[in-house]
């Protein structure tokens, strides 16, 4: 019997044993399925939708000669300082999933610049929209631009041209390349910049901005147009518009060459950046911008670009008003840019730029002409 006894619990311990390294073994490891098909996105467990983080940290340094920290144009960040850096962090999500009516798509990017104190800038919004199928609503990039034929750069780069603005839009595809787009975007925000006979006014109407877009073949071309709507503090009312066209071409394997020439007339904020300064929209205040440049491979981790441009701005309208900001003067210069990628999402960008500026002698907006000159260093680590 006690023979008996002990084989059946020693029977009893191996079954037992076994089936505990069952139970703790979890087998092959098996790598996830994803439906997701999009680079760099990932599939939500438990749901339809493909999500991504992106985002970048980055220190910028400066240096700056006195026009530049006291010239209209220049960044508020130099201040009177001639030397100086400054952090900057930026996180977007990106949530995107197929229904019967197109993809359905939510983007919000936020950015934070230091201000020298123990816990930096606040988190200010960059760009919130919700997107189904073509149609998009909500603040970004406005569709008066054209990203194929910008220069690369810091944001204290001189040539930008940029617009973030609530919109809605929508856009579709005509085939073999060809999208057109039409949007209304809403200018609320630029209320105290409508000035103009009377002084201040109101945007009562939005905008209505349309792009005709060519992308094939190593050539990026877009036409835009907008007409906006001003009402200025004595109740007349002056409608603005612009026209600009942008072209990105690949010359080779290495090198591509980039234009935009921009007319605006009472519509400054859809002008090129370094007209900063001149936002009052006036009556027929009218600015024309032109700016070019080529970018090259100059290593497998090293990029180069050079650019330059010229504008000339004219508020030939009524002063007769409060007409707070005047803008009369010619504006040109030029840059250059070097791009090294050391490692995978780690880059280091030195820039090197100059603007001059002729004002008049007499008149509202005489003044001093300027030159402009600032150096920029940047190490930014992407995700």
């Amino acid at each position: 019997m006690n023979k008996f006894k002990s084989l059946l619990l020693g029977g009893a311990a191996v079954a037992i044993a076994a089936t505990g390294a069952q139970a703790a073994d979890p087998g092959p490891l098996r790598e996830p399925v994803y439906r997701c098909d999009i680079t760099g996105f990932i599939e939500l467990p438990g749901t339809d939708i493909c999500f991504k983080v992106g985002g970048f940290a980055r220190l910028i340094v400066y240096g700056a000669n006195e026009d530049a920290g006291n010239q209209e144009g220049t960044p508020t960040v130099f201040g009177d300082d001639d030397f100086g850096m400054y952090a900057q962090g930026r996180v977007n999500f990106d949530a995107r999933r197929s229904t019967d009516l197109g993809t359905v798509r939510a983007f919000i990017e936020m950015q934070a610049s230091n201000n020298n104190g123990n816990t930096g800038g606040n988190f200010a919004l960059r760009h919130a929209f919700a997107q189904l199928g073509n149609w998009v609503f909500g603040k970004t990039w406005s569709t008066y631009l054209h990203g194929a034929s910008d220069p690369n750069g810091s944001d204290l780069s001189f040539f930008a041209h940029s617009i973030r603005i609530d919109q809605i839009r929508y856009t579709t595809s005509v085939g073999n390349g060809l999208t057109m787009s039409i949007a209304i975007e809403d200018h609320a925000y630029e209320n105290t910049a409508v000035t103009g006979n009377g002084g201040a006014g109101e945007n009562n109407v939005p905008s209505i901005v349309a792009n005709i877009n060519y992308s094939n073949g190593g050539y990026d071309a877009q036409l835009s147009g907008l007409v906006k709507f001003n009402e200025f503090g004595d109740g007349t009312d002056d409608t603005g518009f612009g026209i600009m066209f942008g072209l990105g071409a690949e010359l080779t394997d290495a090198i591509n060459a980039f234009l935009k020439v921009n007319y605006t007339e009472s519509a400054p904020s859809y002008q090129f950046d370094w007209f900063t300064g001149g936002t009052a929209t006036g009556d027929d205040h009218e600015q024309f911008g032109i700016m070019g440049g080529l970018s090259a491979q100059l290593a497998d981790n090293i990029t180069g670009q050079i650019v330059g441009f010229w504008g000339d701005s004219d508020s030939t309208g009524s002063t007769t008003g409060a007409v707070t900001t005047v803008l009369n003067r010619d504006i040109f210069g030029a840059g250059a840019l070097v791009q090294w990628r050391p490692a995978s999402g780690f880059d280091f960008l030195a820039e090197v730029y100059w603007r001059g500026t002729d004002r008049p002698a007499v008149g509202p907006d005489a003044g001093a002409d300027t030159d402009e000159v600032i150096g920029v260093f940047q190490a930014r680590a992407s995700f």
